[in-house]
């Protein structure tokens, strides 16, 4: 989740930019620090973020705090791929970027990019996957709120023709979420969006195609460093997995492993399985997770899996699991 170009130094000053923001707000460092039982003396393991997250959100209550570090955390705290953001030629640059290099953000995280016809509208569809719902919700405001601020300063703007929706039920204070983003936000919808209508044209001001060069090419090493250390059906259930309720063809799944497409089923098939099986797979994880931990329809979740029919859904469901949804629902609520 909390993947990072030079990980332990930055989880550290992610911590501490926490700890900052808490302090601002009349807690005691030392308090949180005891309660949290934080050794900021030693580097911070990636499996350690979730729970000192959790413990000084709950410890401080601040509904806003994902929001306000988002705020925080400077372009460099993304090292290679953050430099090789700043020197992007223009906003169709970023987009192709973040779309190459999301891995490296984050392995339970997925960016889906969406345009209009004439690429001038964008829409940052932002889809976590491994966590529960609080940490979900608390790691997407981190993202968007993160997303809204590296646009800001690549294109040098105080405020962004934006909007925000998140899936997550409203807080108490949207008024502070709408001051601190600038931009209006919404709660309770189907997507977690950063919607940009003028992003296309928006000038990046550090713009450099020497200097992208450099780090795209270690953005590339990070890449095919990360892909080494998984199997290939992991590795595509992975990706399936980031993408939530946006399945990935093929093609775009290879594109994400550095592989051409016939490279990947070949890989797959000495695996003794195949992409249909890894989708197939995945499709049940997640409509198991639905029925489980939501209320929504047997109809919504066949159309968040991309069925075009509910019926197909159940049909489906039943061949895997031997047993309907709503039967599902039934034995696990």
């Amino acid at each position: 989740m909390f993947n990072s170009l030079h990980r332990h130094r930055n989880l550290n000053l992610l911590v501490e930019k926490l700890l900052d923001i808490s302090r601002e707000s009349g807690f005691s460092t030392d308090d949180i620090v005891k309660y949290t039982k934080i050794d900021l003396s030693k580097p911070i393991q990636e499996v350690e973020m979730p729970r000192i997250i959790d413990c000084i959100y709950n410890y401080t209550k601040d509904e806003a705090l994902m929001i306000k570090l988002g705020q925080r955390l400077d372009i460099t705290f993304f090292g290679s791929f953050g430099f090789a953001l700043m020197s992007c030629s223009d906003s169709a640059a970023v987009i192709k970027l973040i779309n190459r290099y999301q891995l490296l953000l984050g392995s339970g995280i997925n960016f889906n990019i969406l345009s209009d016809s004439h690429n001038s509208n964008y829409t940052v569809r932002v889809s976590i996957n491994i966590l529960n719902n609080l940490q979900k919700r608390l790691i997407t405001e981190l993202i968007i709120s993160q997303s809204i601020y590296l646009i800001k300063v690549i294109t040098n703007h105080d405020k962004l023709n934006c909007k925000v929706t998140f899936q997550h039920e409203g807080v108490n204070n949207k008024e502070l979420y709408e001051s601190i983003l600038k931009c209006d936000v919404e709660f309770n919808q189907l997507h977690n969006n950063l919607i940009l209508p003028d992003l296309n044209k928006e000038k990046i001001i550090s713009a450099n195609s020497a200097v992208h060069i450099i780090y795209q090419e270690q953005c590339e090493e990070l890449l095919r460093d990360l892909n080494k250390i998984e199997n290939f059906s992991a590795a595509a259930r992975r990706i399936l997995l980031q993408a939530g309720d946006d399945f990935s063809d093929i093609k775009e799944v290879a594109f994400k492993l550095y592989i051409s497409e016939s490279t990947l089923r070949r890989r797959l098939k000495e695996e003794s399985t195949s992409y249909r099986k890894i989708c197939d797979e995945v499709r049940n994880m997640l409509a198991k997770k639905y029925l489980s931990t939501t209320n929504l329809t047997v109809s919504d979740i066949a159309t968040l899996l991309n069925y075009t029919e509910a019926a197909s859904f159940r049909r489906a469901f039943v061949r895997w699991n031997k047993l309907t949804p709503n039967d599902y629902r039934h034995s696990n609520s």
